[in-house]
């Protein structure tokens, strides 16, 4: 592991839910990505998308997704082409982009930015879980002290 790794995964314990700065090695992955996806890579070069516009800047931490997440609101709806009793549940893509930040694009939402959302999320329940079972125990031993 280079030093650079261990200080990245020294920095993500010292601050759960907080985000891990991959910014240096960027360059390598895009160079990766012209040479795996080339052509996703030129329709995105050419195209004129870099990126949702919205009021709100991207999360800072799995507390703020889970606060956002939380006062999206989400739809029910039936696809033309489905049959009417088919039906499908989940937020819209513009709000989600309005929500979040996050995608090239307002009118759909990328698979992997709905898992990271979700994950972040996960792990925001998780740590609140933890702090409440901790508290529970604290409790339930002090009630059996008295």
């Amino acid at each position: 592991m280079t030093e650079a790794m261990k200080a990245s995964t020294e920095r993500a314990q010292d601050a759960p839910g907080q985000w891990v700065d991959t910014g240096q090695g960027r360059a390598r992955a895009r160079l990766s990505a012209r040479t795996r996806h080339p052509l996703a890579w030129l329709n995105s070069a050419l195209s004129h998308r870099r990126g949702v516009q919205t009021d709100r800047s991207v999360p800072g931490g799995a507390d703020e997704v889970l606060q956002r997440l939380a006062e999206m609101p989400l739809s029910v709806w039936t696809y033309g082409f489905d049959h009417p009793s088919v039906r499908h549940m989940g937020p819209m893509a513009q709000d989600f982009a309005a929500a979040f930040g996050l995608g090239s694009t307002d009118r759909r939402i990328s698979v992997a930015d709905a898992n990271g959302v979700c994950m972040a999320a996960i792990q925001a329940l998780h740590r609140r879980l933890v702090e409440l079972e901790t508290e529970v125990a604290q409790l339930r031993s002090a009630r059996e002290e008295l």
